[in-house]
């Protein structure tokens, strides 16, 4: 005799991301920009990326391993799989035009979505606060 298997549905606030390359999609990734401990795990790789270093003269394996620890500690950031998504075009230390490391403009992107979202949905459980205790504040 099979036992029956039960599914809970939730909703944990995740999105797609779509990765834009002026116009042109090259990536997606999903996570949580709400997730409260992104905060935490976002200080844990800032500290990790900044003590990240290359010898004087690094050879392909010395970047491709920077490379995987990058992929990795973003996965562990977003506590999904997304460097696939994310760096599926572009290696995470390839110079872009300002003369930052792609990662380093996809980690400031990442940042202002988190902002961005966080504000929105509190700004929003606000208004429905308000909303239902408005009567009460006449």
């Amino acid at each position: 005799m099979s036992q029956e298997i039960l599914t809970l549905h939730v909703d944990t606030g995740a999105q797609i991301i779509n990765i834009d390359d002026k116009g042109e999609i090259i990536g997606q990734f999903r996570f949580n920009p709400t997730d409260l401990d992104i905060v935490k795990r976002y200080e844990k790789v800032v500290e990790k990326m900044s003590a990240i270093t290359l010898p004087e003269e690094p050879d392909e394996k010395d970047i491709l391993a920077v490379s995987d620890e990058i992929k990795d500690s973003f996965d562990y950031l977003l506590n999904y799989k997304v460097s696939d998504g994310i760096f599926a075009k572009c290696n995470p230390l390839t110079p872009i035009t300002n003369g930052d490391f792609y990662f380093e403009n996809v980690m400031e992107g990442i940042a202002n979505l988190i902002e961005k979202t966080m504000n929105q949905r509190i700004e929003k459980k606000r208004a429905k606060i308000q909303k239902a205790t408005s009567k009460y504040h006449k």
